[in-house]
């Protein structure tokens, strides 16, 4: 939601960076049929605008100027001031539109997706998500017998009135219409690879790595952080797991001499993996600090072309569908498991091709190495931020934990739901009042590049992390000096003067 104290301000008021590279952060729209710019606006007011450690007194201007890098005149690029403080720099804010290439949704289509969710044996139901399976079953064959008796005029033998059923027909036409073909509908074009879903998952997905490769050649950022709200969140998965894939190997290990600085972080971020664990994430944030210290060697290296190598630090992920990864990603968990071992699916850390000494590079026993092709989260770091459900309707049920799915080193964060009411799109709503769900943002996005002891403190410990621990401020706003009391002068008791009484004098003529 687009905040009415946000000034957007033409290009023209854009002065030239001073200190060079700027960070670039890119958000990628939800499901739905979006329109461009509608999301984008409101997220940078609550990431920036709204954020007192960022913007100078009473400076909070964000400008509006043309995106030069998408190439696309229905998009904007949002652009700040400098941040307050030391290491002052910029921000840019992009948006990756991808709705226009997901048209022509069908219920057809729709249903045969929940059709393979739904109709499988109890077995492959993970008993996290039994209930909601069991629900989804009963709403089904209600849905059905609803249909069947439509199709065959059977009312008459149900007695209904006959305006109780047209108003049926009217309320679940409505609702395909409105929120299952155009929401849902992306959903399931996008997360079943059926034929005729290909040409559009390929077709986002090129659009994605177009525009993180544009970022990566412009020579105007040494930063990128990819954000995702929704099934745009299962979008830069994609993007980040492709556009890594496609780094070329003597290009990376130009980089990974045998006493080079990137060779010796590499040995150490795969020396602690074995020691991550979901259930107990004590080595987490030094995982997550190897990895920003692989990213900084990375983000120096460059192409043959002699273009940057890997810009993107981080991947934050906003009511992510990848708690479901087992049955969204793969048939089963034990399908996920296998894409996973063939690292078809990437996880964090990366998945070990060898377990003594722990590889997930090759060739495992050389002393130079590079990453393999699905170790994109050796440099990028993951923050997923969720809101818990109830009953299905309350919360955020699209969204969950993702750590104990694909990898101990992603960070989960756990906001609470507070009224419950349906949460999937209030991640970043109410940006003025600095609640759990912001807090959580700004952390995750980590603009100034902090360390994992100052973003999360002594919750750094805990994952998932509980939001509302959380302060408003990251660092702390250092309290009002308090003036030293002035001491009071001493009261001296001084003695009455002594005063002669005066002389009567000569008298007066």
């Amino acid at each position: 939601m687009e905040s009415d104290a946000t000034t957007f301000i033409p290009d023209t008021a854009v002065t030239p960076a001073r200190d060079g590279k700027r960070t670039a952060v890119v958000l990628i729209h939800g499901m739905g049929e979006q329109w461009p710019m509608e999301t984008l606006r409101g997220f940078a007011d609550a990431a920036w605008t709204k954020d007192p450690e960022l913007i100078p007194e009473g400076q909070t201007q964000i400008y509006s100027t043309p995106d030069r890098i998408t190439g696309s005149f229905e998009l904007r690029r949002i652009t700040t001031r400098y941040w307050s403080g030391e290491k002052r720099r910029r921000v840019d804010f992009f948006e990756f539109y991808w709705a226009h290439m997901m048209q022509g949704n069908t219920l057809g289509a729709v249903i045969g997706w929940l059709k393979r969710l739904l109709v499988r044996s109890p077995s492959r139901v993970p008993a996290r998500l039994k209930a909601g399976w069991i629900v989804g079953l009963i709403l089904s064959l209600i849905i059905g017998v609803f249909v069947l008796i439509t199709a065959l005029k059977l009312w008459d033998l149900v007695g209904w009135p006959s305006f109780i059923l047209s108003a049926i027909v009217a309320a679940a036409s409505l609702l395909a219409t409105v929120w299952i073909v155009p929401v849902l509908g992306d959903a399931a074009r996008y997360l079943s690879p059926a034929p005729g879903n290909v040409a559009a998952r390929q077709a986002i997905r090129e659009a994605g790595i177009d525009l993180i490769t544009k970022l990566h050649t412009s020579g105007q950022y040494d930063r990128i952080i990819l954000a995702g709200h929704s099934l745009g969140s299962v979008i830069g998965y994609d993007i980040l797991n492709h556009a890594w894939g496609r780094l070329h190997s003597e290009d990376l290990l130009a980089g990974h001499g045998k006493h080079s600085r990137a060779m010796q972080l590499l040995t150490l971020l795969e020396e602690i993996t074995p020691t991550l664990n979901k259930d107990a994430p004590d080595g987490l944030s030094d995982y997550r600090e190897l990895q920003r210290a692989y990213f900084a060697e990375l983000s120096k290296m460059k192409n043959k072309a002699g273009e940057p190598l890997w810009l993107v630090s981080d991947f934050v992920t906003m009511g992510c569908p990848l708690s479901k990864a087992d049955v969204l990603l793969g048939k089963d968990e034990a399908d996920l498991e296998a894409r996973k071992a063939l690292r078809e699916a990437p996880t964090v850390p990366p998945f070990l091709e060898r377990k003594k000494p722990p590889r997930f590079s090759y060739p495992p026993d050389a002393d130079t190495r590079t990453p393999h092709h699905g170790a994109v989260f050796a440099p990028t770091v993951w923050t997923n931020i969720y809101y818990p459900s109830a009953l299905g309707l309350f919360g955020d049920f699209i969204s969950g934990p993702v750590a104990s799915l694909l990898g101990a080193g992603v960070r989960d964060i756990r906001v609470p739901m507070g009224t419950p009411r349906f949460r999937h799109l209030s991640y970043w709503t109410a940006p003025e009042k600095a609640g759990p769900a912001i807090r959580a943002l700004r952390r995750a996005l980590n603009l100034r590049g902090h360390d994992e002891a100052t973003l999360w403190g002594a919750a750094a410990d805990f994952n998932p992390v509980d939001a509302e621990t959380l302060g408003e401020r990251i660092i702390p706003e250092p309290a009002a000096p308090v003036a030293e009391p002035v001491p009071e002068s001493p009261v001296v008791d001084y003695p009455a003067p002594l005063i002669a009484p005066a002389s009567p004098g000569p008298p007066r003529p």
